[in-house]
């Protein structure tokens, strides 16, 4: 113990004066702010009550980028997870692990573990899950911040997750041997039926003053106020991305240029088709309305007839020049959307998204039917805090309804150009072809923290038809049916997901906690009935989000 003691004190005396080294100035607050739901609904909380005119429709932030506006106030202990905040001397349950700071420079790294046990009614035994890594991060002189995070997971799942990675993502690969994990990397199943594989992320951002943000790096991005995105989420596993940021007045203008991977579809050389998109997303805000315009447009980089690498032309910053050249007859994939949000008053607001992929409102009338290719989804919600006058109690009620065939792309190997990364949809896990809501409350105290969510879902699937029903979007759109399309359409299955979460931060700095949760989901239609009880609980670090709710 004190050979540790005394290792773990040289360690943080050097790391002192290498940063003293780097400069001097005061203390910097960065990060990248996690897109865990608790998080995201703790910053709902304090920039509405800084009465702000921030634009939040894009929410893979760092916290540079709202530390320069000096707006945010935070007041309790769970908002130490919001930059790199001054440490509490030999108090280890509030501040990281190790912590060097210099003059001008802060550098952390924190533990990072997700360590239970669970029981589901549908399996025999104990469920085992254990994940260990770390989390390092860093500022420097107020305009650079870096953070890296690596974790290797041995897991077992309900059953219900074990029939989606064996059956629905039945993308096994006997050469390689690996199973997709949804929202996460793929995996080796071991002889004990559990799965192992290890997830990483990385981030560097450089803010040279309020107006300027330069990203890149290793990990996901979401757009929009809800808790799914029709337009980009972290529902899928992590990506190369650059993103680029300026804020000019009361506009706020990002551009992303991602690189996502056809896993398990189609090999190039051996190895996964790769495929690039470019995003850009313009928003303009108020203290009561925003308004983000979105576009985006996928290509392939690599075919076995061709090399097109990253196109030159994507480069282009300007939005919605994409659509245009569309006109002209490109063969790539492109998807247009709107996001909007108005403050009702100063404890809540509403929000809404739609999705257009295509659109044939001619053909549709001539023929006095929808036509397949009409691809649009709508999202409209609601979020309140202090509901019921219950302080730190906030609510979300969201509505999604997602048409047939969106996300999809084509016949043949264009069906590859759909809008997916790793086998996933990059927008929610359910993909197409449904209608769905969402109740989630949140509440946290101090220390403590709780979520009740309820999900109800109907979705068409399985039409038993030789044809792609909808809702996959890698059935291509050979041999549908032109006309009489609509959302829902074949075999109507019901999901519903319900859930009770309760957690004590052991460390609100790096969120860190245990936690216990109790969730029971069910599938039914004509032809399936499933339902599974499923209990857990452990140590866990809560910095990011796995959708299980589908």
């Amino acid at each position: 113990m004190i050979f540790k003691y005394n290792a773990l004190k040289k360690l943080r005396y050097l790391s002192i004066c290498f940063f003293a080294f780097l400069g001097t100035g005061s203390l910097l607050h960065a990060q990248q702010i996690p897109l865990n739901q608790n998080v995201q609904n703790r910053l709902n909380e304090l920039l509405i009550d800084a009465d702000s005119s921030v634009f939040t429709g894009f929410r893979s932030q760092n916290w540079l980028e709202l530390e320069r506006l000096n707006i945010i106030h935070k007041s309790t202990l769970q908002d130490s997870v919001f930059g790199l905040g001054s440490a509490l001397k030999g108090d280890l349950m509030n501040t990281n692990m190790v912590r060097a700071v210099g003059p001008n420079s802060v550098f952390t790294l924190d533990p990072y573990l997700d360590a239970g046990l669970g029981k589901s009614n549908e399996k025999d035994g104990v469920l085992v899950n254990f994940g260990a890594g770390i989390n390092m991060q860093a500022t420097f002189n107020k305009k650079l911040s870096f953070n890296l995070g690596i974790i290797t997971n041995l897991n077992e799942y309900p059953q219900y997750l074990d029939s989606i990675i064996y059956a629905k993502y039945n993308r096994f690969d006997p050469a390689s041997g690996r199973y997709i994990i949804p929202g996460e990397n793929s995996a080796k199943l071991t002889n004990g039926n559990r799965f192992a594989y290890t997830n990483f992320n990385f981030n560097v951002t450089y803010t040279p003053n309020k107006y300027l943000l330069i990203a890149g790096g290793y990990g996901k991005n979401f757009i929009g106020d809800g808790y799914r995105s029709l337009l980009l989420s972290d529902n899928a596993n992590n990506y190369p991305y650059v993103r680029l940021q300026a804020r000019l007045w009361k506009l706020t203008y990002n551009v992303l240029y991602n690189h996502y991977t056809n896993n398990f579809w189609y090999e190039v050389d051996g190895r996964p088709q790769p495929k690039y998109s470019t995003i850009h997303y313009l928003g303009f805000n108020t203290k009561k309305l925003q308004v983000g315009l979105f576009d985006a447009v996928t290509w392939i980089a690599k075919d076995t007839n061709f090399n097109r690498g990253f196109d030159v032309q994507y480069l282009n910053p300007i939005i919605f020049t994409r659509p245009v050249e569309f006109t002209l007859g490109s063969p790539d994939n492109a998807m247009m959307g709107l996001n909007v949000k108005y403050k009702i008053y100063k404890k809540g607001f509403v929000y809404g998204q739609a999705a257009l992929d295509d659109i044939f409102i001619k053909k549709s009338l001539d023929n006095h039917s929808q036509f397949y290719g009409n691809k649009y989804a709508f999202q409209l919600g609601m979020w309140n805090k202090d509901i019921f006058n219950v302080q730190g109690l906030s609510h979300r009620l969201e509505w999604n309804s997602v048409r047939p065939y969106i996300y999809g792309h084509g016949v043949g190997n264009n069906i590859s150009l759909n809008y997916t990364h790793f086998y996933q949809s990059l927008t929610t896990p359910f993909a197409a072809n449904y209608n769905e809501v969402i109740s989630l409350f949140n509440y946290s105290n101090k220390r403590w923290y709780g979520s009740l969510e309820n999900l109800y879902t109907v979705r068409g699937e399985n039409p038993g038809v030789p044809y792609n029903n909808g809702e996959d979007l890698w059935g291509g759109e050979e041999g549908i049916p032109q006309f009489g399309t609509k959302t829902g359409q074949g075999i109507k299955t019901k999901y519903s997901y319900n859930q009770l979460i309760a957690g004590y931060l052991i460390n609100p700095a790096n969120r860190l906690g245990v936690q216990a949760s109790i969730a029971y989901r069910s599938r039914k239609s004509s032809i399936v009935n499933q339902s599974e009880f499923y209990f857990s609980f452990g140590i866990k670090t809560s910095l990011y989000n796995l959708y299980h709710d589908f």
